[in-house]
C-alpha cells in the first residue's frame, strides 16, 4: 500500500491522506519512515477504541512508560489521559501537561523518540500544539554559535517544572528538591545531538527542561538558552496544529521542542497520549 503525503509546512511535517490506522498494522514501518523524514505527522478522521490506538502505536515500535503515572487509562497502562474533564467530581486525565517549549522526556536517560496524541474531544478554538523544528535550527545557526556549542554538554532537570503536590505537605522546598534530585536525577545530553536513529545533527534545548549548558558562567547560561529559546521558537519556524476530533499526531522528540498552547478549561478537551521508544 502507498502512502500518499501532503505537506504541513515548506520545512516540515506532512499529512497522510485517506488512512484507517486500524487497518495499516503492516505498515508501521513505512509510517516511522515518513516521520523521521518529515518529523511530524497527522493522520485525519480517525475512529479508534484505546485498544486500537494501542495496537497502533505498537507497529511503530516499543511502547516507553510514562514517567507520569497518576492518569493512565484504566485498560491500557500503556495510554497516558490529558484531559480537563472530570467523571464523578474525579479528574480523568491530567489537565495540564506539556504547556511551555520541551522535548519530552529530555530530562531522562534515554527519552523516548517518538510521542503520539489522538484527539477524543477537540475545543473549537485554542489548545493548538506548537512545533520548531531544531534540524533547522542547528543548520541555520550563526557559525559562531555553532563553534561555540559544538561539543558542550547541558544538564536537563524536570526539577525546573515539578508541581508541589499534597504528598509534599510537610516538607521545605530545600528536602522536596533533594528528593526529586534522588527520584529523577539531573542527566546530561550534548548540546547538539545527533538523531538516535539517522546521526542527523539538532540542537538539543528547552526552555522546559535544560538547567545549564556545563562551560559557561551563571550569567552567559541565562543569555544563551534565551537567545536560544527566542531564535528556536521565532514565528517563521513554528508549526501550530489545530486539532480536529480524530486527529492522530505523531512527533519526532529528537529533532523537534513542542509545547501545548492555552485552551479553555471550560470547554472539554481530552487526548490519549503514548510514547514510543
Amino acid at each position: 500500500m502507498n502512502l500518499t503525503t501532503k505537506p504541513l509546512t515548506e520545512h516540515f511535517g506532512a499529512e497522510i491522506l485517506d488512512l484507517d490506522v486500524r487497518k495499516a498494522q503492516d505498515l508501521g514501518g513505512e509510517i516511522l519512515r515518513l516521520l523521521l523524514e518529515h518529523q511530524v505527522l497527522v493522520i485525519r478522521n480517525q475512529e479508534l477504541s484505546a485498544r486500537d490506538f494501542v495496537d497502533f502505536a505498537r507497529s511503530l515500535g516499543t511502547i516507553k512508560p510514562f514517567l507520569l503515572s497518576n492518569y493512565h487509562h484504566p485498560e491500557f497502562k500503556e495510554i497516558l489521559i490529558t484531559s480537563n474533564e472530570k467523571v464523578d467530581g474525579k479528574p480523568l486525565g491530567v489537565a495540564r501537561v506539556g504547556n511551555f517549549w520541551h522535548s519530552d522526556s529530555s530530562y531522562i536517560k534515554d527519552p523516548a523518540n517518538t510521542t503520539m496524541l489522538y484527539g477524543i474531544k477537540v475545543p473549537p478554538t485554542g489548545g493548538d500544539t506548537l512545533f520548531a523544528s531544531t534540524y533547522r535550527a542547528w543548520d541555520e545557526l550563526d557559525g559562531g554559535l555553532k563553534v561555540k556549542l559544538h561539543n558542550k554538554m547541558a544538564v536537563h532537570t524536570i526539577r525546573k517544572r515539578y508541581k508541589v503536590t499534597a504528598a509534599d505537605v510537610g516538607f521545605s522546598l530545600r528536602e522536596i528538591d533533594d528528593q526529586l534530585k534522588v527520584k529523577v536525577p539531573d542527566v546530561e545530553h550534548p548540546v547538539v545531538r545527533p538523531h538516535p536513529l539517522t546521526g542527523r545533527p539538532a540542537l538539543y534545548v528547552s526552555e522546559g527542561y535544560t538547567l545549564k549548558i556545563n562551560g559557561l558562567d551563571a550569567q552567559e547560561n541565562a543569555d544563551m538558552l534565551e537567545y536560544l529559546h527566542e531564535y528556536m521558537t521565532s514565528k517563521d519556524k513554528v508549526y501550530a496544529h489545530k486539532w480536529r476530533v480524530g486527529d492522530i499526531l505523531l512527533w519526532d522528540n529528537p529533532s523537534l521542542i513542542h509545547a501545548a498552547g492555552p485552551t479553555d478549561p471550560n470547554i472539554p478537551r481530552t487526548m490519549f497520549r503514548i510514547t514510543v521508544e
